[in-house]
């Protein structure tokens, strides 16, 4: 445990914590841990030096994800929509009903599309009496400013690998290795490229330089049908690989630009089939010839 969460959970313990906290970077799991950590001090029976006991039964029904004042909110598929918020905001301003405090874990807070993060901040700037809202990301910079500048940040920093491949489980370590490089690294982007396949989204990504480096529109037929989370991911990697391109020479940064205007169309919701042919016309007009 680093310092700030050690000051954090004291703060907890003392009932003077922020009511609005940002945890980012590190792994997700490890950022899940720690929300529920903060929500079973807040919530513990036990005396406040002693919390979290992870005996009593608030701390069991925390730990198993079935305590009524406890909120979770995450994406469906690839954003948070203002729906989901609204629905959340209801619950978030009903008294707490067997705690001290009303704790909402927001994960992937930087999925939340812009009507969301809006809504969010209207709860965020007047806040229920005993309410604790915990936004969880793997990158800070995903967060609206004024949502940022309105939090206590809190920092995680990245597991090691050894600890990253524990923290797995009992997966294929070649798969988990693989995804690991085709992130550049990025664990929760590795993570994310386990949960859709490994060997398909390889397989995907060479496909798709090969439409590129052919200058075939039709030959794109045969990369659909695909959903905005995994668009959202093959972007992703697709950047990774166009990074390395560009360090070593292969690679030009409007590819790099043109991506990240991909990714801004699908954040706007734009159809994901769109974003990928739209993205390939690009690269064809520009001459670009993607890394393989």
């Amino acid at each position: 445990m680093n310092l700030a969460q050690a000051l954090l959970e004291k703060a907890a313990r003392e009932e003077h914590l922020a009511h609005l906290l940002l945890f980012h970077g590190g792994s997700e799991l490890h950022r899940r841990e720690e929300a529920l950590r903060i929500a079973q001090i807040l919530n513990c029976f036990s005396p406040k030096s002693e919390r979290p006991c992870q005996n009593c039964p608030a701390c069991h029904k925390i730990s198993s994800l079935n305590h009524p004042d406890v909120l979770w909110l995450k994406p469906l598929k690839t954003t948070i929509g203002i729906e989901q918020v609204l629905a959340w905001q209801e619950k978030a301003y009903l008294k707490h009903y067997e705690g001290n405090y009303k704790v909402s874990i927001i994960e992937q807070a930087d999925t939340l599309t812009l009507p969301a993060a809006n809504a969010l901040l209207k709860v965020i700037e007047e806040p229920p009496e005993h309410c604790v809202i915990i936004l969880s990301a793997g990158n800070a910079e995903g967060i609206l400013p004024t949502i940022q500048s309105r939090a206590q940040l809190i920092y995680y920093p990245d597991p090691s690998e050894d600890e990253w491949f524990e923290e797995l489980g009992a997966i294929n370590q070649q798969e988990a290795k693989l995804a690991l490089e085709l992130s550049g690294k990025n664990q929760t982007l590795a993570t994310a490229i386990m949960e859709q396949g490994v060997f398909a989204l390889q397989e995907w990504v060479r496909r798709f330089f090969q439409v590129v480096k052919d200058k075939d529109f039709l030959a794109l037929f045969s990369l659909f049908p695909l959903d905005k989370n995994q668009v959202s991911i093959y972007l992703q990697v697709l950047a990774v690989r166009i990074q390395e391109g560009i360090r070593n020479g292969t690679n030009q940064p409007f590819e790099l630009l043109a991506i990240g205007k991909a990714n801004e169309a699908l954040r706007q919701q734009v159809n994901p089939r769109l974003v990928i042919e739209v993205l390939a016309l690009e690269l064809f007009q520009q001459g670009g010839v993607l890394c393989d």
